[in-house]
């Protein structure tokens, strides 16, 4: 009996060519011997772009749109603003419920290129802890997010990772009710952090983390991955159909060439002007602010979440 791998994608119209050539990357490296239940979690996505991912099914390759509508829109206006994230980003944290029939599953951002079967990262064994993720490689090269990690979050930096790549425990993930702790923490306090997405699972699922390789999860930066490199992650504003210096970029144009959106996606990499360089510099200095503006708030994870435990 195959082995069935599931795959969550959280997405919007705006993003579906880089899923495309992230969808590609995983079927190009896929085997006959395993099943893939691809699965996009969406609430914008066009029928014209539906269709066109969906192109890409074969037999042991499914790809599945899910419409989060029904469950985000109750809480839609409680779900706070991110430094420069949509609310897509939010919907991972609703697969637990949403989907009864899987036990384990993985979840991807859609800035990915899968370099070996995916299914090799499905097979890692995480024991009961929630999820298996990698460090948040940006946090150990910057003493401004070093400092917001373990001043603001209030955790060892070390600890805190990156939740654009997860192997998820659904099972115990269920147990635990990371979904409910979510939706309460945020009602209850409603944290003032960066990205919310991340942080708050970071406190939720602090403690029970298996931490992968960073070759599971490889930012662009020049230091080496640990282990064998299997997934490229463009993670932030380095961007490849942007910055043709983006380190590790040439993995994602291999693929980029084979997907319907190449055009558009060269094309936007044309257009690419000083002025955009300008406003992603501009957001940067916008990211010092706010965590300035943060240090200075009593709503953080440290004040409110941590130090009562710690009494």
């Amino acid at each position: 009996m195959k082995k069935t791998v599931p795959i969550f994608f959280a997405c919007n119209d705006r993003y579906v060519p880089y899923l495309d050539v992230a969808i590609i990357s995983i079927i190009e490296n896929s085997s006959k011997e395993n099943d893939y239940e691809i699965t996009v979690l969406k609430t914008d996505v066009s029928e014209e772009n539906q269709k066109k991912l969906l192109k890409h099914a074969k037999d042991n390759i499914k790809i599945k749109f899910f419409d989060v509508k029904n469950i985000v829109e109750p809480f839609k206006n409680t779900l706070p603003d991110m430094f420069y994230f949509s609310l897509a980003a939010y919907y991972r944290l609703f697969i637990e419920n949403a989907f009864p029939e899987y036990d384990k599953a993985i979840y991807l951002d859609c800035d990915v290129i899968l370099l070996t079967d995916i299914a090799k990262l499905y097979d890692i064994d995480i024991g009961d802890n929630l999820v298996g993720a990698a460090y948040e490689q940006n946090t150990s090269r910057a003493p401004m997010f070093t400092n917001y990690v373990e001043e603001i979050i209030g955790i060892p930096y070390y600890t805190y990772f990156n939740s654009g790549v997860m192997l998820m425990n659904l099972k115990e993930f269920r147990k635990f009710g990371v979904q409910k702790r979510f939706l309460d923490m945020l009602t209850t306090y409603n944290f003032d952090c960066l990205a919310p997405d991340q942080e708050y699972i970071n406190v939720i699922c602090h403690g029970r983390v298996k931490y992968l390789p960073t070759g599971w999860n490889k930012h662009s930066f020049p230091e080496p991955p640990e282990g064998d490199l299997n997934l490229v992650h463009y993670a932030l504003a380095d961007k490849p159909w942007f910055n043709p210096n983006t380190i590790n970029g040439e993995y994602f144009w291999e693929y980029a060439k084979k997907s319907e959106f190449y055009d558009y996606i060269l094309q936007g990499f044309k257009n690419y002007t000083e002025e955009d360089r300008r406003k992603g510099e501009e957001m940067f200095n916008g990211l010092v602010k706010a965590i300035e503006n943060i240090y200075h708030s009593d709503r953080t994870f440290k004040k409110l979440w941590f130090d009562k435990q710690r009494g």
